[in-house]
């Protein structure tokens, strides 16, 4: 099976730049609200068929939210929040997860919304760029995510059967893209996420990438898809 894997949230965790917001802001909470903004941007942006760098997005989101806050933020700043960017650490699950499904003869790939040059850098800082058989970014296709064209970009490049691939994501909308592509999915509800209602649920549900990963594969021997109540009962007393 070829496996394809969000990054930011998904692989990486954004906690770092909690400090840099709180640095500039004086509200670390403002990390949230921003990349928050970041999404909302980037979904309106590909809904009205356009494009744009998802870094440029980020930054001028940054600079949106921080001069709501009344607190601007000046160039450096802002290179200060890209740098961090670049530079998030793996969630502590993450590699060997990757290492267990290389080890049992799947391929790996990661497909971002982050323009090539980022992606590239944050997966080798991550230490992640060699459990990677290929990067994909939507760069490429000058579409974000949850373009169709995102994910056809993948799927024509690595020229597999949507019906064998899988997409791992945290964000909802992200499962949903890949879902209207063929592809199955498997959705890392990290801090208690839920999938979009009214969509079709996604092929497997998971509290961080190892479980999301394993629940597809048994998923897929058994064609039974694990219950969110079910997910809720194994996220109980877990600190």
């Amino acid at each position: 099976m070829l496996w394809v894997f969000d990054v930011n949230e998904t692989l990486l965790d954004l906690a770092p730049l909690d400090d840099v917001f709180a640095r500039h802001t004086g509200a670390a909470e403002l990390r949230a609200t921003w990349f928050d903004l970041v999404i909302r941007t980037a979904l309106t942006t590909t809904a009205a068929g356009e494009y744009r760098d998802f870094g440029q997005i980020g930054g001028a989101c940054a600079r949106a939210v921080a001069d709501a806050h009344g607190t601007p933020l000046d160039d450096a700043a802002l290179g200060e929040v890209a740098g961090t960017m670049r530079g998030l650490p793996a969630h502590p699950e993450v590699a060997a997860t990757l290492t267990a499904l290389r080890a049992d003869g799947h391929r790996i790939v990661a497909l971002a919304n982050s323009p090539q040059a980022t992606v590239d850098a944050q997966l080798a800082h991550a230490g992640l760029a060699p459990l990677f058989d290929a990067v994909y970014s939507a760069e490429t296709v000058r579409a974000l995510k949850p373009s169709p064209a995102a994910y056809r970009l993948v799927l024509d490049t690595e020229q597999t059967d949507p019906a064998r691939t899988a997409m791992v994501a945290a964000h909802d909308w992200d499962i949903a893209g890949a879902h209207a592509a063929g592809m199955r999915t498997a959705f890392v509800a990290r801090a208690g996420r839920r999938p979009l209602p009214h969509w079709p649920a996604p092929d497997a549900v998971g509290a961080d990438l190892a479980e999301a990963t394993s629940a597809l594969l048994t998923s897929s021997a058994s064609h039974e898809t694990p219950s969110l109540a079910s997910l809720g009962e194994r996220r109980t007393g877990v600190a």
